[in-house]
């Protein structure tokens, strides 16, 4: 019984360890953005129970700006374009169609931003590879008004971040920025996440994959 009771308490403490915070505002179409993505946020993807640790939320939009007209048309200027436009839609709307998967989400955007696209046809055909089972809604809702309101929404988080954003890609942590995590995170989020962890053991989720770094 005094096991039993001792496993409970043991299980309780597990499920009510934090985790860090961290949100990531990208563009579909910034070079710095895609060095980020397939070096710090793969080796993210790769570390088994990484989300048992770090909460991470992926938001596409970058130094962009938004307007509603007197019409109630929205019209969006990206910085690398029209076409990166499309493409921040195309990621939020995965993004919301995977949105109970961290792994998942990260999985996609690993696959669907390798390269640098030149035409609306690479994300189309990169789409279909990257969900094969959901790129067709996927594709609608950033062709239609869903793509407008998630990209709207986006606009709204990032073009109100205190402080401003100045760069691409920009990381907060717990909801605040701070110079040093940003570029520790850009550079391995994995071991960022771990050193903390391993500082804070009574706080944060212990992974194997953190042994690395004590």
């Amino acid at each position: 019984m005094k096991f039993l009771v001792a496993l409970i308490f043991l299980l309780f403490q597990f499920g009510q360890c934090e985790k860090l915070k961290v949100s990531a505002y990208i563009e579909s179409l910034c070079p710095d953005t895609t060095r980020f993505i397939q070096s710090s946020l793969l080796k993210a993807l790769q570390t088994p129970e990484f989300d048992d640790l770090v909460e991470l939320r992926l938001v596409p939009y970058g130094k962009a700006s938004q307007v509603l007209q007197n019409d109630g048309k929205i019209v969006f200027q990206c910085q690398h374009g029209d076409l990166e436009c499309f493409g921040n839609k195309i990621q939020a709307c995965g993004f919301d169609a995977l949105n109970t998967s961290q792994q998942e989400q990260l999985n996609f955007l690993t696959c669907i931003q390798k390269s640098r696209k030149r035409q609306q046809e690479d994300f189309e055909n990169e789409i279909i590879q990257c969900l094969p089972d959901l790129w067709q809604g996927v594709l609608e809702c950033a062709k239609g008004t869903e793509g407008v309101k998630l990209l709207w929404a986006n606009g709204e988080e990032t073009l109100n971040l205190d402080p401003k954003l100045t760069y691409v890609p920009w990381v907060t942590v717990n909801g605040n920025f701070d110079s040093k995590a940003h570029e520790q995170i850009e550079r391995n989020i994995v071991k960022w996440a771990c050193q903390i962890a391993n500082k804070q053991r009574d706080t944060y989720s212990q992974i194997e994959a953190c042994e690395e770094y004590q």
